[in-house]
Parts: structure tokens; C-alpha cells; sequence
């Protein structure tokens, strides 16, 4: 193993055994010093350039290939597949019931077969469902691709997130989340501008715009997964080409510094089933779900809303991208906030009441342009929400299964709130959908009551640990990186737990090195990021 020494401004790395060491494997002692430096500018732009661009770019594909069809409905496909209201919305909900059925195997079996391997054979398999969509002539054969879209599209999010919660330290990682949640932001912007292009390609083939609106978008994403296989690095763990020998090992021991116990990175039933036991994971189910139905509902509805404003179809294709712009200018400003000051629970707070604020509005005010603004504001407000209420999840569970099994059963119960946000702007109500904007009025009101739950009840707790345990230096931990030499096979990583004086402070003195590794965020030391 390799034992990692935390002395002031270094951290010294000795090898000095393996475990489960084959006969014909070989053991390798050496010695090597690294500077630990929490402002490692130089590794984190490294590390950026090589991973977010590309999850970035998986998840604007994502977005577009799931709300495309309200762009499509503008452009013929009601009137072609002679589908009324109630079933167009049966085809909107169906996609999320797969979604959420398949996010917590999806993020399981990605940690069995790694990310590499994982993410692009999804990406084709949905941008396949995708292409076929466009061949479709029937309600039942558009109800079968959003479900097939539903269960392919179900990992993707989740398991970026997991991802780069896997590379970054916590308080790093809301920018990068943002990142992500903006490029769905973006999706919803080039969206409108990508349909109305493409739509001018009636004709073309006999085929209507709204079929080449699938073709295109779905193609795009295959050609993309087929790149995805070259494009992706696995864990940091597993020694990336673009990263130097010493990189490595400064990205791990920062994350190890940085979680503890939570940097653990074996595979454990006992973790998925502690995830299931946290009652932390329920309320952050709560706020997911009171966050997502409204900013669901919007992005499958938005060009409807719209378009019950005033706007001719084509002019409604096109007034849904200034909002989506603005959604990705207030995620990003939010995460950078977010992460400068190591605060989570309050931006989601003050956007939910600025959003609570434009619901009100849409539903009281009668004046177009104001309502125009409202909606401008509301879909601006409401994407930080969900892309920090990712990231307050993922900075305060630990260690990586529990974090993999939380991020999707969240993500799933949250898109629980698809199937709900489908079935809320009926035509029968509009304009001015009075009916839908006030059940998202009410999500957002319990979902504000969600995030004040966790952040007193976080806050407490971290007080309670304080005053119990004091204040534990990173000095009285020691990380281990278990290996094999022959194949540079990484087993596992873990962290220590102090002298035998500190293991009979905490009551850590008869348990097992696995024991309190599967602690996590339950360890003495752990503070939760508020």
C-alpha cells in the first residue's frame, strides 16, 4: 500500500506493500514527494479541459433529444400522428417513468464497467431511439420511443454527475455541475433556433420538418457516442494518459484530504444499502422533485406557453431561447458563487423565492409582456436550483457507492416530477394556464420548505460534531492506495483513522480498516457543506 503522510505543505508517498498479491506479481518500493496545494490551478485546468468539455457536451445532447418534441409539435407532428392533447402529454409523462426506473442500475452498473465504457454505449442506444422516432406514423409508435428514449437517456446525468464528483473536491465541484446543468440551460436556447432551422426542411425526401428534426438530432448523438468511447477517461484511480505520474497521485490524495473516509472508492452493498437508509437522501429527494417538476414543465411546454402569449408558431420557436440564455448565465453566476463562498442551501433559497415571485405573477397579471418577462425569469431562476441541488447532495454524501447509489435514487425520485410535469399545462387551460402555473407555484413553495429542513438540520449537526469531537486535523489521517504492480491495478483507496487515541475518542477502536471506510459522511470527522 502506499501510505500518504500529511506534514504542513507536503505530502510524502511511500510504497511499501500490496494486497492480494499474485505469485507472479512484482512489489515496487519507492519514494516521492508532492506539494499539497489546495489552489492547484495549474491541475485543476487540466483537469477541466479534459473532462467537462465532454460531459458538457453529452448532456446538451441529452437535453435536446428529450424536449425536442415540443418543438416538433409546432411543426406539424399533432396534426401528422392525429394525436389529441391528453395523449401528446401521456407521450411527454411516459419518458420518465423508464428515466426513473433505470437511474439507479444505470449508475451501478457505470461503476462496475467504468465510464468510459458505460456512457457511450448509452449515448448510442438513445441516439438511435432518437433517429427512429422520426420514422414513426402512430401515437403507439411514439409512446414506444419515449419510453425506449427514457430508459436509454436515464444514466447519462447521474453518472456525469457521479463522475466528476469522483475527480473534484466538494467545494469545487458546483461549477462544474453548473456546467453541466447549463448546457441543458443552452440546450433549451439552441433548441428553438435548431427546430426552426431545421423545420424549413419540409419536403425535403417527403418527409414533414418535424421528422428531420428527429433525424438530425438523433444522428448527431450517434456520431457523438461512437467518438465518446475515445473521449472519456475512467477514475482518477485508474492512472489517465493525460495526467504525469505525480498528477495522479496529487488528484488523489487532494480528494482524500478533502473527504476523508468519502474517497474510498471500492465497491460496497453495504454502502448502497446505507444510501437507503440516510434520511438525508429523502429530503434532498423532496427538494429534487419540488425543483424539477417546474423547470420540467417548462422546458416540454415552454414553446406552448409561448406561443398562448402571442407569438406565431415560428416566432414562438424563437422567443423560447432568450430565456434559456439567460438560465445559463444565472446557473453559471450562481455556481461561481456557490463555490467561492462554499454555500449551497442559500442560492437555492433565493432563487425558489424570485421563481415563487414570477409564478404569482404569471398568474395574477394579465399584461403579455409582463408574463413574457415572468416566464424569462421563472426559467432563469429555476436551472441554478436544480444544478446546486445536485451539487449540495454530492458534497455531503460519502463514500463513492453510497454517493453513486444517492445521486441516482435523487435523480430518479426527482424525475418522478416528469412524469407529473407532462400532465400539468393542459390545452384545455390555455392561455393563460392559470391551473399549471399554480401546482408549480406550490412545488416551489415545498421545495423551499425542503432546503431550510436541510440546512438547519446540517448545520445542527455539524455543531453537534464540533462540540463532541472538536475540530479533527487532516495531520491524524493517513491514506492508503492499494495496488497491484504487475498491472497497475488499483484495488481501492482509503483513509485511516488517527492514532489509537483518536479510534478510542471516536469509538473507532474495535472496528475493521473496511468498517470505518464505509462510515462516509457518518464519520466524526466529516462536516457537511452548508
Amino acid at each position: 500500500m502506499t501510505i500518504v503522510g500529511d506534514n504542513h505543505n507536503s505530502i510524502e508517498l511511500y510504497t511499501i506493500e500490496t494486497t492480494n498479491v499474485q505469485e507472479n506479481d512484482t512489489i515496487k518500493t519507492n519514494q516521492c514527494k508532492i506539494s499539497d496545494d489546495p489552489n492547484d490551478k495549474k491541475l485543476l485546468r487540466k483537469l477541466d479541459l479534459h473532462l467537462v468539455p465532454t460531459m458538457t457536451l453529452f448532456c446538451l445532447l441529452s437535453y435536446l433529444d428529450r424536449v425536442n418534441i415540443g418543438q416538433a409539435k409546432l411543426v406539424g407532428l399533432m396534426e401528422s400522428l392525429k394525436l389529441t392533447s391528453i395523449r401528446y402529454n401521456v407521450c411527454l409523462s411516459v419518458f420518465f417513468i423508464t428515466y426513473v426506473a433505470f437511474e439507479i442500475p444505470s449508475n451501478l452498473v457505470l461503476k462496475r464497467l467504468r465510464p468510459s465504457r458505460w456512457l457511450p454505449t448509452i449515448m448510442i442506444a438513445w441516439g438511435v431511439v432518437m433517429t427512429l422516432m422520426g420514422l414513426v406514423h402512430s401515437y403507439g409508435g411514439l409512446l414506444a420511443c419515449r419510453l425506449a428514449l427514457g430508459a436509454a437517456e436515464s444514466g447519462l446525468f447521474p453518472g456525469a454527475i457521479f463522475y466528476l464528483s469522483c475527480w473534484y473536491k466538494r467545494r469545487e465541484l458546483s461549477w462544474r455541475i453548473s456546467i453541466l446543468f447549463s448546457a441543458y440551460a443552452l440546450g433549451g436556447a439552441v433548441g428553438g433556433i435548431l427546430a426552426f432551422g431545421i423545420g424549413q426542411m419540409r419536403g425535403i425526401g417527403g418527409q414533414e420538418g418535424w421528422r428531420w428534426i428527429f433525424y438530425l438530432e438523433g444522428m448527431m448523438t450517434v456520431v457523438v457516442g461512437a467518438a465518446a468511447f475515445f473521449l472519456i477517461n475512467d477514475f482518477p484511480s485508474d492512472r489517465p494518459k493525460f495526467l504525469t505520474e505525480e498528477e495522479c497521485d496529487r488528484t488523489i490524495t487532494r480528494l482524500q484530504n478533502d473527504a476523508g473516509p468519502g474517497a474510498g472508492e471500492h465497491f460496497s452493498w453495504k454502502q448502497v444499502r446505507a444510501a437507503f437508509l440516510d434520511w438525508k437522501i429523502y429530503i434532498f429527494c423532496l427538494c429534487t422533485i419540488n425543483v424539477l417538476v417546474p423547470f420540467a414543465s417548462l422546458s416540454l411546454v415552454s414553446p406552448t406557453i409561448v406561443h398562448g402569449l402571442g407569438f406565431q408558431s415560428y416566432r414562438a420557436q424563437l422567443m423560447t431561447a432568450p430565456p434559456y440564455a439567460f438560465a445559463c448565465i444565472t446557473t453559471m453566476a450562481t455556481a461561481y458563487f456557490s463555490d467561492r463562498y462554499a454555500r449551497r442551501a442559500i442560492f437555492i433559497m433565493f432563487w425558489l423565492i424570485v421563481v415563487i415571485i414570477c409564478f404569482i405573477i404569471l398568474i395574477v397579471v394579465q399584461n403579455l409582456s409582463v408574463k413574457y418577462f415572468a416566464v424569462f425569469l421563472a426559467i432563469g431562476g429555476i436551472s441554478p436550483c436544480n444544478a446546486i441541488c445536485l451539487t449540495f447532495l454530492s458534497c455531503n454524501i460519502s463514500p463513492h457507492t453510497k454517493r453513486a447509489t444517492a445521486l441516482a435514487f435523487m435523480s430518479s425520485v426527482g424525475n418522478f416530477g416528469g412524469i407529473i410535469s407532462g400532465q400539468i399545462y393542459r390545452s384545455q387551460d390555455g392561455p393563460p394556464f392559470i391551473l399549471g402555473h399554480g401546482i408549480n407555484l406550490g412545488f416551489c413553495v415545498l421545495g423551499l420548505i425542503a432546503v431550510i429542513i436541510l440546512f438547519i438540520s446540517l448545520r445542527l449537526e455539524n455543531h453537534r460534531r464540533d462540540r463532541l469531537y472538536g475540530v479533527v486535523s487532516s495531520s491524524n489521517r493517513k491514506a492508503s492506495v492499494v495496488t497491484k504492480e504487475s498491472n497497475k491495478e488499483v484495488v481501492d483507496i482509503y483513509y485511516g483513522c488517527g492514532s489509537e487515541e483518536d479510534r478510542r475518542k471516536w469509538g473507532y477502536e474495535h472496528m475493521s480498516e473496511e468498517e470505518i471506510r464505509d462510515l462516509g459522511d457518518k464519520d466524526v470527522a466529516w462536516r457537511y457543506i452548508l
